[in-house]
């Protein structure tokens, strides 16, 4: 959930294409779509940072070899089954172990996996157990697709609310890069190697759910970010169900038109979080100073290739 930022701008070019062509996610339409995804996963190359925060590669891998879609999953109304697509981007076989994880999100964001040895929160909703997925170990060869099926198996009495694991896939080191000959003492080096992976959520909803949002506390941050003047707020959240979208800042004065200065997509507020601590860089058109006008900011979902509102806030700037 490995630990996640939101999506970067080259993830960003790749969902909207998917969802150019794609409304729903069915069986038949990802296997369809399967070549011109892997065409404009090439030709946008994958960012990362849509899962999994980056880090250096090691022993011949960077996270950038794996190309997971879509990068969430939500079983609501009479979902029962679904796919996601797992591409292999490089040029060398890749073995990988899929399984399901359980991550609590800190109020900046962050998601952090659940230490086994923890005991859940009472407001823990864990959706793995009436989730079931094959295959469990897949081995990727260079450019080639593979299909992930999953199944929703609800209790006859499971409660109203929502449910959520992450699903992970771990990349498995291969033999030569676990050990290596020393050929000095001719006996075996181990050599410790980073496991690296991609990590999605993946959510149940049960029963009619609802939330409620509003954006609070916004003020211009000249501070945390040096050089860079950045919009501070919080998302806070009520109701039974998470929220996920984009957020977007436009600036207006009197002397010019409406301008977006910042963008950033794919915000989640999961359950049971009451609110996320946004620092939102602001990036004005050159001559343009943040300066009498007023910034208005917008937290927008897409659903079903319509947009919906949920939540705006606005604040002068003097």
């Amino acid at each position: 959930m490995i630990s996640f930022t939101m999506v970067g701008h080259s993830a960003f070019c790749l969902a909207r294409y998917v969802k150019q062509k794609m409304f729903q996610l069915t069986s038949m339409n990802i296997k369809r779509l399967l070549p011109a995804l892997f065409m404009a996963a090439t030709f946008f190359g994958f960012s990362s940072s849509a899962m999994a925060a980056e880090e250096p590669a090691s022993a011949g891998y960077s996270l950038q070899d794996l190309l997971v879609t879509p990068t969430r999953i939500v079983f609501e109304g009479n979902m029962p089954t679904t796919e996601l697509a797992l591409v292999n981007r490089s040029d060398k076989a890749h073995t990988y172990a899929i399984s399901f994880v359980q991550c609590r999100m800190s109020e900046t964001g962050e998601i952090k996996e659940i230490d086994k040895n923890t005991p859940p929160s009472p407001d823990d909703r864990f959706a793995d157990s009436f989730i079931r997925f094959t295959p469990r170990r897949v081995i990727l060869e260079p450019r080639q697709v593979q299909m992930v099926r999953m199944m929703l198996r609800k209790p006859a009495d499971l409660a109203d609310g929502e449910y959520r694991s992450h699903l992970t896939f771990r990349l498995i080191p291969s033999a030569e890069n676990a050990v290596k000959a020393d050929s000095v003492s001719r006996g075996i080096q181990i050599k410790l190697v980073p496991i690296y992976g991609v990590t999605i959520p993946v959510i149940v909803r049960q029963g009619s759910l609802k939330a409620v949002t509003k954006l609070s506390g916004l003020h211009i941050d000249t501070k945390s970010i040096p050089g860079k003047a950045a919009l501070a707020f919080t998302i806070e959240r009520s109701g039974e169900r998470s929220t996920y979208g984009d957020i977007e800042a436009v600036w207006k004065s009197p002397s010019n038109k409406a301008l977006s200065i910042a963008i950033i997509k794919g915000i989640a507020v999961y359950t049971p979080n009451p609110k996320r601590i946004i620092l939102l860089p602001l990036s004005p058109p050159k001559g343009v100073e943040l300066r009498g006008g007023e910034l208005t900011v917008r937290y927008t979902a897409q659903e079903n290739g319509s947009e919906t509102l949920l939540a705006t806030s606005k604040i002068t700037v003097p």
